[in-house]
């Protein structure tokens, strides 16, 4: 092929694309990747692309100028801007079968067969317009010189061109017949006239631009010359044309010469009004890039403009970040409120997004409860971590789902090009990681991906892997630590702490596989192993005949909304035979702000059966006291964190008011982390009840804890 003469700019180049049949499906960012990935030949008049008989290794799209095709002398069709050829070779895998060569200077965009995989091959609405395209095109190439003839021979058997648009009515809509050189309207048909909205007089009064507003006039005349000079049998385009009364619609036109020739050459036009195919075409466009739940960009049309924000960013220097965020505890909405609910909260929560992103940044659904947010042309990094805490603030406030209100964080990752990978699977799959060393951080929080994190993931992707076996395996073991009644020093009750000791990954600890539990769901199973295991452990120490004493065991937030949990404890206390009173719940703060409603009427059910229940971590969450008042309480757990540094004043004030607010409400306080003399006095001049921590004891195995027991040792 000859080397190229001139070149396209991009944005004129994109413009040209969005108006091809074919590529109609493709989103405007697919249609930029294409113009910026594939290879622009630029070409001289009588320039061979290729001969029949030619392998095909390549499609084209016209740009610029005009194509014929040919096989042998015969002059098949010829292709102008805004079509494309030679597709065929790529579809059947055969020769050529048809030659291709420039009538004009000409501009083509080159499609090679890896391309053509990647943005035609793996798009059925795409490979659909160009089989509808081709079955047109062949019915151009294979009728047109015989209707072309048929009707320039009926013309001429008559004495006006009266009689051919009447004989063409029935086979078409809206046929007309214009001059090439005025555009003056000479004819139409009844149903043209119906559909414009013009009388016969009226349309003789009106040129082919007045109707087709959008229609370039010189564009308009080349068609018509092509036509005349016999250079091609038929002329297709899509344009809009306009009323009478002012209104529009989308029609695919097509020319064909007509009248007598020579001096007085006459075009007839055929109009088939399209708006029910465009708006076919809108709503597959909708459905293939779009999620139909949220209504934001999908993965296809995220990918697309990742492509197109990396290859920009690499141009000009710039850098793309990609946040990855992941809604906590969404499954336990689903599972207790149902999937209704989980719809309209993620309805809510894209709307949330979309509120405080700029207009050139992506907020797309990756599916479930994940979401990808792009900023493209990124010059201030820091500008990231600001969107990420603006996002975070953004779910604060409660959402409204129909009677209930739920608070919901999200937990985020953050990865940058170039700095964190140069490939976009590289890039998504860095962000992902960030996002689950922000889950392990506590959630509700955003971290930047380090190269350390791909370390942490296998060793996640093995603590799963070895967790699913270990129960059949027998690996887990409970462990107790004592509670201790600081005014009497006795064992109060005990706390039951699960503990894994893997033979292949050594011992494990709680905050290594509690969270991968809990996102596997593996926490619901691993959860009842505790839950019975502890309370028969409590049935053969009272069985031995030692002090009844209350076994707490914690509960996470998918255990809690459970739909089977209370059958399942109640179920548990039966077949052991222990008392339900000594049987102590833990749950967080966290548990009760995911849906109030629903833990009011979990909590008392289990106060109904008489079972302790215990508020862990309390202080630390966003507990309000005008439901907190109202829920079947025995216990508030005052964080280790205010005990290690009791002697600030904040953490002091606050110690005072849990201990205070649990006294007014007939609750007792317990104190987590006591590891010296001097917090527990100061915890006993507070009047706090009980306390554990390694002053005490450390938690240990079951011999252990029965040997205390049977010693009845005070603290």
């Amino acid at each position: 092929m000859p080397e190229p003469v001139y070149f396209i700019e991009p944005d004129k180049k994109k413009e040209i694309l969005k108006t091809i049949d074919v590529l109609s499906f493709f989103h405007e960012s697919t249609l930029e990747r294409l113009a910026q990935e594939s290879k622009e030949v630029s070409l001289k008049p009588d320039s061979v692309i290729f001969e029949e008989g030619d392998p095909g290794t390549a499609m084209y799209i016209v740009l610029e100028g005009e194509i014929l095709i040919y096989q042998g002398e015969n002059s098949l069709t010829s292709m102008l801007p805004g079509t494309f050829f030679g597709e065929m070779s790529l579809i059947e895998s055969v020769p050529r079968t048809a030659g291709a060569r420039t009538l004009v200077p000409s501009v083509l965009l080159e499609i090679n067969e890896s391309q053509f995989q990647e943005y035609f091959a793996t798009q059925p609405q795409a490979l659909m317009a160009i089989m509808k395209t081709l079955s047109a095109r062949s019915r151009k190439i294979s009728t047109g010189l015989t209707s072309s003839t048929h009707v320039r021979q009926d013309f001429n058997g008559h004495s006006s061109t009266e009689d051919t648009v009447i004989s063409l009515d029935e086979h078409y809509r809206e046929v007309l017949v214009f001059d090439p050189k005025t555009f003056q309207f000479i004819k139409a048909n009844s149903l043209a006239c119906m559909d414009t909205g013009f009388t016969p007089e009226e349309i003789k009064q009106t040129t082919f631009i007045e109707l087709a507003p959008h229609l370039d006039p010189g564009k308009l005349t080349r068609m018509c010359d092509s036509l005349i000079n016999k250079i091609r049998p038929m002329v297709s385009f899509e344009t809009a044309l306009k009323r009478k009364d002012g209104t529009t619609y989308p029609a695919e036109c097509k020319l064909q010469l007509v009248g007598p020739g020579g001096s007085q050459p006459e075009i007839l036009v055929w109009v088939q009004d399209i708006t029910e195919r465009k708006q076919m075409e809108n709503t597959i466009r909708q459905m293939a890039y779009y999620d139909s739940l949220t209504g934001l960009p999908n993965r296809n049309l995220l990918n697309d403009r990742l492509a197109v924000a990396v290859a920009n960013a690499s141009r000009n220097n710039q850098k793309v970040a990609i946040l990855f965020l992941d809604l906590d505890h969404f499954k336990t909405i689903n599972d207790s409120l149902g999937h209704e609910a989980g719809d309209q909260l993620l309805q809510q929560v894209s709307l949330r997004m979309k509120e405080i992103l700029r207009k050139q940044d992506t907020v797309a659904r990756m599916g479930g409860d994940e979401f990808i947010v792009l900023i493209p042309g990124l010059t201030d990094a820091d500008h990231t971590a600001k969107l990420a805490e603006k996002i975070l603030a953004s779910m604060a406030p409660a959402f409204k789902i129909g009677d209930n209100e739920l608070y919901i964080g999200c937990s985020i990752g953050i990865s940058i090009f170039p700095d964190d990978g140069m490939e976009i699977r590289t890039l998504l799959k860095n962000s992902d990681l960030a996002m689950y060393r922000a889950k392990e951080r506590g959630r509700n929080t955003f971290e930047l991906y380090t190269p350390s994190m791909n370390f942490k993931a296998m060793e996640r992707l093995a603590v799963e892997k070895n967790m699913r076996k270990a129960l059949d395996r027998e690996e887990f073991e409970l462990h107790y630590q004592p509670k201790i009644n600081l005014k009497s020093g006795q064992i109060a009750g005990m706390e039951a702490l699960l503990r894994w000791d893997s033979p292949e990954l050594g011992m494990v600890m709680p905050n290594q596989f509690i969270p991968v539990a809990e996102e596997t769901r593996l926490i619901i199973q691993l959860g009842h192993w505790v839950l019975l295991t502890a309370c028969e452990q409590a049935k053969r120490w009272r069985e031995a005949g030692l002090p009844e004493v209350p076994i707490s065991v914690n509960l996470s937030v998918i255990q809690f909304t459970h739909p089977n949990l209370v059958t399942e404890i109640t179920k548990v206390l039966e077949q052991t035979g222990i008392p339900p009173h000594q049987l102590e719940l833990e749950i967080t703060e966290s548990v009760l702000m995911q849906d109030t409603t629903l833990a009011v009427a979990i909590l008392k059910k289990l106060s109904e059966l008489g079972i302790k229940i215990s508020i862990d971590d309390f202080g630390t969450g966003f507990s309000s006291l005008n439901y907190l008042k109202n829920l079947p309480l025995d216990y508030l757990k005052i964080d280790r964190t205010f005990v290690k540094d009791y002697n600030l004043q904040t953490n002091s004030a606050i110690t005072k008011a849990i201990v205070t607010l649990a006294q007014s409400l007939n609750m007792k306080t317990i104190a987590e982390g006591v590891e010296t003399v001097e917090q527990k006095e100061y915890l006993q001049e507070l009047n706090c009840d009980e306390a554990q921590g390694y002053l005490f004891s450390k938690p240990i195995p079951t011999q252990q804890m029965t040997e205390l027991l049977i010693t009845g040792k005070k603290f």
